[in-house]
């Protein structure tokens, strides 16, 4: 029976425990609020997309389905992995590629819907909060990644799936009237981390406190830590000078990430390199603002936080540059016919993926590049590993391919956590 209307004053000392284990088993999972667990917790599986390849024309297989192949192959040792695509035609493809690759179905399961016709999962799917014992979805508003460049109806068409994935597994769905991607924003047990810039841009008429408290509400979270300077990495499209690229107008799992409760991982580039371009020396000047930030916030039992800097790969080695044609002058700004534009992948190693026994990482060193690029592999796989001693840490050797189409391993992939 529940002791909750006994008097404490009248229990002897030695019952005081069995009165605590008696009270806290009389509470049920409805009297937890609903939070969003931090993605180092037990996952009961992880979706990737599997999207439409037939804007590549010709039958050609996208450049980045070895990528997602890559991850799904590494994922299925340590948890179920759900594929969602839009149609018969790439159920096809994705069935030749797990035949080709010797790739065991026995932990897959696949969810076909003809609205699935764009990558990141991440941004579209079902961001699920947990009570320990049930799921809700937070259902954001449609978002066109803050008006980025390609945002078309079909982008935003993709706002119905997490949707229909609560509709078909039966999950509560709690409205958030805010426009959002699962990628802007990244958190512990307790703390949001987001950019100022990011917000603004995709909530105009909302100030940052009124953002902020549907934020914490929604998510069932206490803190949100507002990152002043956004990185012009993820800046869709236009960048600096004539740098361009793909890019999601500063989501934060492109940049920091949590590893435990009191532990924050930030890029940090090499003085050595940050001259080499624009870009690189504006994301300087930009991490060492945001450093200088970090160190001064605090956790929500007012203790500072373990700030811990990461490597940052040479993007002037893996960028490629290309003279602008006269057809497509419209879409470079100020650009004249002929001039070299720099196009510069979404690069990273904050994009990765915590799960089961397991986090993926990119892992972009190859034969002809300066043995620099794959000591920072390494670094990298280490602080993981020092942060995770127990679990395997995975390099995706694929993973450039999902940046160069502004995203990543993070982007492609949304964790289903546990619950009793």
């Amino acid at each position: 029976m529940c002791l909750s209307n006994f008097y404490l004053t009248t229990m002897h000392k030695y019952f005081l425990p069995l009165y605590l284990i008696l009270f806290i088993s009389c509470s049920s999972s409805e009297d937890r609020p609903y939070s969003l667990p931090p993605e180092w917790e037990p996952q009961k599986a992880v979706w990737i997309d599997f999207p439409d390849e037939r804007d590549w024309g010709g039958g050609t297989i996208p450049p980045d389905y070895p990528a997602r192949i890559e991850i799904i192959e590494n994922l299925i040792e340590y948890v179920p992995v759900n594929i969602i695509l839009p149609d018969d035609r790439t159920r096809a493809i994705l069935d030749s590629m797990l035949t080709e690759a010797n790739i065991d179905r026995g932990n897959i399961n696949i969810m076909q819907n003809s609205k699935v016709n764009a990558a990141a999962i991440r941004d579209y799917g079902p961001i699920l909060l947990t009570n320990g014992k049930d799921y809700q979805m937070a259902d954001f508003g449609p978002s066109d990644f803050g008006g980025a460049m390609f945002a078309d109806s079909s982008v935003m068409a993709r706002d119905v799936i997490d949707n229909l994935i609560a509709d078909s597994l039966g999950y509560k769905v709690k409205n958030v009237d805010l426009k959002s991607e699962g990628g802007g924003f990244i958190a512990s047990s307790k703390v949001l981390l987001m950019f100022e810039e990011y917000a603004k841009i995709r909530n105009e008429g909302l100030s940052l406190e009124e953002i902020e408290n549907r934020y914490l509400d929604a998510l069932g979270l206490e803190k949100l830590i507002w990152i002043k300077e956004p990185m012009l990495l993820d800046k869709n499209w236009h960048k600096i000078d004539n740098t361009y690229g793909q890019g999601a107008n500063f989501h934060m799992d492109a940049y920091l990430r949590f590893v435990n409760d009191s532990t924050i991982l930030i890029p940090m580039i090499d003085e050595s390199i940050k001259d080499k371009s624009p870009l690189l020396a504006e994301e300087y000047r930009a991490s060492q603002a945001n450093l200088t930030q970090l160190k001064n916030e605090r956790n929500v039992d007012g203790k500072p936080f373990h700030i811990v800097e990461i490597p940052y790969p040479d993007l002037t080695l893996y960028q490629y540059q290309y003279p602008v044609m006269e057809e497509f002058q419209e879409m470079f700004y100020a650009s004249e016919v002929g001039d070299l534009i720099t196009y510069v992948p979404i690069m990273g190693y904050s994009n990765f993926l915590i799960t089961n026994g397991a986090v993926l990482v990119s892992e972009y060193w190859q034969e002809g590049l300066p043995e620099s690029e794959k000591e920072k592999d390494e670094k990298m796989k280490a602080i993981l590993k020092k942060y995770f001693p127990d679990r395997e840490i995975i390099g995706i050797k694929k993973a450039l391919m999902l940046n160069w189409f502004g995203g990543g391993i993070h982007c492609q992939t949304m964790q289903i956590p546990a619950i009793d």
